[in-house]
């Protein structure tokens, strides 16, 4: 049986909006609407005694699930919830020195370096450049995978060994250019690297097929006509994934 929605919270936010904010518990409702709010975005919150089990969710519709777990997305019948612990391995000592991109963007002679991130994504590449050493300037221009970031760096925080790494992870949810434009405007704020994932390879025959979870963050992100109008302005030093 569809887990029914309530019918007034439904409706509130943008009906052309990418994602509904999805609420399960009451506990969570506030931090919901909240981001219903933020988002302009519709929230439903599910009648007490609907189980996330018995919830069957519209196709091809994109929820942003609040719980007391965190923010996770949801889409036909995929779930993304970024979790740094996950990374713990490839930030051991010896394991990070052998990472491609941190090889790429290693500075000599510079004893605290500073890196802007300019499409950070989930963060996965900003945690390896700040495991590094790296103060890390993460910009994410789409406000719900700047949202699911937020979340994950909060959770992270709390960790032993995550903990220190994050404090050098500074989000800015908001377009790029304007982060660089600032940064380039001050002598004491200029970037040692700026890295650029775009995450829209080329068309191959040798691409692999996307996992389910680039899928779903695909779903939220601009197009890559959109995306590629941030990277006009001449950069100091970049460090682009191939």
């Amino acid at each position: 049986m569809r887990g029914a929605p309530d019918a007034a919270a439904s409706r509130v936010g943008s009906a052309e909006s990418p994602v509904t904010v999805l609420c399960f518990d009451g506990g969570s409702l506030d931090r919901a609407q909240g981001l219903s709010d933020r988002l302009d975005a519709p929230v439903a919150v599910c009648e007490a005694g609907c189980s996330e089990a018995a919830f069957i969710p519209e196709p091809g519709l994109l929820y942003l699930k609040v719980s007391r777990d965190g923010l996770s997305l949801m889409r036909d019948g995929m779930e993304l919830r970024p979790d740094f612990a996950e990374m713990l391995p490839r930030i051991k000592q010896g394991a990070l020195q052998r990472e491609m991109l941190v090889k790429a963007a290693r500075v000599k002679g510079v004893e605290a370096p500073r890196a802007v991130d300019a499409t950070a994504g989930l963060g996965e590449d900003s945690l390896l450049l700040a495991a590094a050493g790296f103060t890390v300037t993460l910009c994410e221009a789409d406000p719900v995978i700047a949202a699911l970031l937020e979340d994950a760096l909060a959770r992270a925080s709390a960790h032993e060994v995550l903990g220190p790494i994050v404090e050098r992870m500074h989000l800015v949810a908001g377009d790029s250019r304007i982060t660089l434009a600032r940064a380039g405007a001050s002598t004491g704020a200029q970037p040692d690297v700026v890295y650029l994932d775009p995450m829209f390879p080329g068309r191959t025959k040798s691409a692999a097929v996307r996992s389910s979870s680039s899928s779903t963050v695909s779903s939220a992100r601009p197009s890559p006509s959109t995306r590629s109008r941030c990277f006009r302005p001449r950069l100091p030093r970049v460090r682009a994934k191939s």
